[in-house]
């Protein structure tokens, strides 16, 4: 909910909504102010005029001639003029609508007197009776009130809200073709990141989202030729450094014992090393075909080649899980961990395989002191290394790279876990790729 909330899209939607709705409050707003003020003065103009009317007409009458004109004038339906004591029986409403207080309000300013004003719901009618004299005798003036009545509003009221969802979703439909571009320029740029060359965006929508698309191919398709220069520059250097240090050794071996002969062949196994890592790191950029990899299997593979170059190391199998992976570069990383304990832990070295909740875990755990917190993410870059061990370990600075750049080819992650006894490396590698 909080990744929808938090986008583009959304924001953009809620704005246009917002303004839809605000311009429909608005509208509304001054539709019955101009509303009120029309009823008012048509239903003033009404009252003032039946009034007139009927104080022109019953003038020159007498009481008699008064009461059958009146008989004869009231009917359902229309303006009626009835005695003072007609309202005797009628249920009227607790409230008085404010057309009716301001007929009052302005009545008593125009006739100089105070007016009460009442309203009647009789039946399916709604009536406003207003209390006046007519030739110095007071009467109850009865007008239909149902023409002036909220029904109108609540019918536009109705049509704006049909409007307002209507417009809703036309402002969902334009906010998700405004963004769409965008979203894919970020999926994009998360493949990137995530060290994957991703498919050229389209170069579609508005003028600075396609100058944004294409900016951003252009970048990826830098980016993407630079690692591959990277690549070819550091394999092919790394190759070529092998044979003359292959030779260098060789004559080295075949020449007669000297002092110096043991130190130099260590100097040169310490470069062959640097050079396989040249070599690792590149690989470790390419794009390979995920097989199936038994990974308990692998690790002892590992293990048992350095337990016979000397190196006190112990595998424990706690589960045998299966994943989609490359098996060469798993084992360089296993490698690369197993060489990075040996060179700044201490014995004994403790291998370990296991399945957590749909993840094999390949853990590593040293007697030694580890890396300290605030430089973890330092050492996983490349040509990184700690400055305790800069320029005395022979290192290259290439070995925790590797390893992070496999568990990222793989979509896993890596886990650095301080312990009571030593310090603990674990890699947490999906069992079904995405």
């Amino acid at each position: 909910m909080r990744k929808l909330t938090g986008s583009l899209f959304f924001r953009l939607a809620v704005l246009v909504v917002l303004v839809v709705l605000t311009t429909q409050f608005v509208t509304l707003w001054m539709a019955a102010g101009e509303r009120h003020k029309l009823l008012d003065k048509q239903l003033y103009s009404q009252t003032v005029d039946t009034l007139a009317f009927l104080e022109g007409t019953m003038e020159a009458m007498t009481n008699t001639e008064r009461a059958e004109f009146l008989a004869g004038y009231n009917r359902p339906g229309l303006p009626r003029l009835l005695p003072i004591n007609a309202d005797q029986g009628v249920n009227f409403t607790d409230y008085v609508p404010r057309l009716g207080e301001t007929l009052a309000q302005r009545l008593s300013h125009g006739l100089n007197e105070p007016i009460e004003v009442r309203h009647a719901q009789i039946e399916d009618r709604s009536e406003l009776w207003v209390n006046v004299h007519v030739l110095d005798q007071a009467y109850w003036l009865v007008l239909p009130f149902g023409r002036y009545s909220d029904r109108p509003i609540n019918t536009i009221m109705q049509a704006a809200l049909l409007a307002s969802i209507v417009a809703s979703l036309l402002a969902f439909v334009v906010a998700w073709r405004v963004t769409r571009p965008i979203s894919r320029v970020v999926l994009a740029s998360r493949e990137l990141a995530a060290g994957t060359m991703p498919a050229a965006v389209p170069e579609d929508g508005p003028r600075e989202v396609k100058v944004l698309a294409h900016n951003f191919n252009l970048m990826a398709q830098a980016l993407d030729s630079a690692a591959r220069e990277r690549r070819l520059m550091l394999a092919g250097l790394s190759h070529d450094l092998r044979t003359p240090l292959t030779r260098l050794k060789l004559t080295l071996e075949l020449q007669q014992d000297s002092p110096d002969q043991h130190d130099m062949l260590a100097d040169i196994d310490e470069l062959s090393q640097i050079v396989r890592q040249f070599i690792d790191f590149a690989r470790a950029e390419e794009t390979t075909r995920l097989e199936p990899v038994a990974l308990a299997d692998l690790a002892a593979s590992v293990v048992s080649r350095f337990a016979r170059e000397g190196m006190e190391v112990s595998l424990e199998r706690r589960a045998e899980p299966e994943l989609q992976g490359d098996g060469l570069a798993l084992e360089r990383l296993l490698s690369n961990l197993l060489e990075n304990a040996r060179r700044y832990g201490a014995p004994p070295v403790e291998v370990c395989v296991e399945q957590i909740d749909g993840f094999a875990v390949l853990s590593v755990l040293d007697h030694g002191k580890g890396i300290p917190a605030e430089l973890r993410e330092t050492a996983l870059a490349p040509f990184e290394r700690l400055a305790e061990h800069r320029g005395t370990d022979g290192g290259s600075g290439l070995g925790l790279a590797i390893v992070s750049r496999v568990v990222k080819q793989h979509k896993g992650r890596l886990e650095f876990c301080d312990q009571a006894d030593g310090f603990k490396l674990a890699v947490h590698l999906p069992l079904h790729a995405d």
